[in-house]
């Protein structure tokens, strides 16, 4: 089943007076160019366990597919990736993150080489970790280029996934994504689309489906 998706661009977000609450970790004072929001149920036999380990399963992230509105076609989100020993590229790199490495206050750090925008470095931090709960916050560590120019300064892109358990093996999953609104225009203004079915694949990649099911969020 496709979750329930929302996409606001910046008017509309201006519009409702939005601002991130307290439990993303986003400054409230923070402006958004574009926010998606994303929530369904999810599997997880395993619990939370199940989820910690899709999470930290970094050399897996190569997998994950979106839907281009440019190229009107799936392709893949990252070419590669791998989990890194701290927040700059040069750091050593190494096997996926252990649900066990993944307590509540750290940051795991890895390495990505985005099929758009080449290599970036990310953190993810987990904001609360309970048998219950778990929310993972994540953004850019390194900026984001294109042609040579900074198109996302570091912490412009930023994730939160929300992990709810709802009964037994089932969980709530809502996921926030936002583009700051200090990001290039040229870049960042009508990516709303591209934003959100990049997100969806983060949800179905957590839920186990395959990411490059039809319909995406957006064509």
């Amino acid at each position: 089943m496709q979750p329930a998706i929302a996409i606001l661009d910046a008017e509309e977000l201006d519009a409702n007076a939005w601002r991130p609450s307290s439990c993303t970790g986003w400054p409230a004072s923070s402006r958004s160019r574009v926010v998606v929001a994303i929530a369904g149920l999810v599997r997880a036999a395993g619990g939370g366990e199940t989820l910690l380990a899709r999470a930290g399963a970094i050399s897996s992230l190569h997998t994950m597919r979106y839907w281009s509105t440019t190229d009107q076609q799936w392709r893949p989100l990252f070419l590669d990736a791998a989990a890194l020993a701290g927040p700059a590229e040069g750091e050593q790199r190494w096997g996926d993150f252990r649900p066990s490495e993944l307590m509540a206050g750290r940051t795991a750090y890895f390495w990505a080489n985005d099929s758009r925008s080449g290599s970036v470095v990310y953190g993810m931090r987990v904001l609360e970790r309970s048998p219950q709960r778990i929310v993972l916050g994540e953004e850019n560590v390194s900026p984001v280029r294109a042609l040579g120019l900074t198109v996302f300064r570091p912490t412009a892109l930023q994730t939160v996934v929300f992990a709810q358990r709802q009964t037994n093996d089932v969980w709530g999953l809502y996921i926030l994504a936002r583009i700051d609104r200090q990001a290039s225009s040229f870049v960042a203004s009508g990516h709303e689309a591209s934003t959100a079915n990049r997100a969806l694949a983060l949800f179905r990649y957590l839920a186990d489906i395959p990411t490059d099911a039809e319909p995406p969020a957006a064509r």
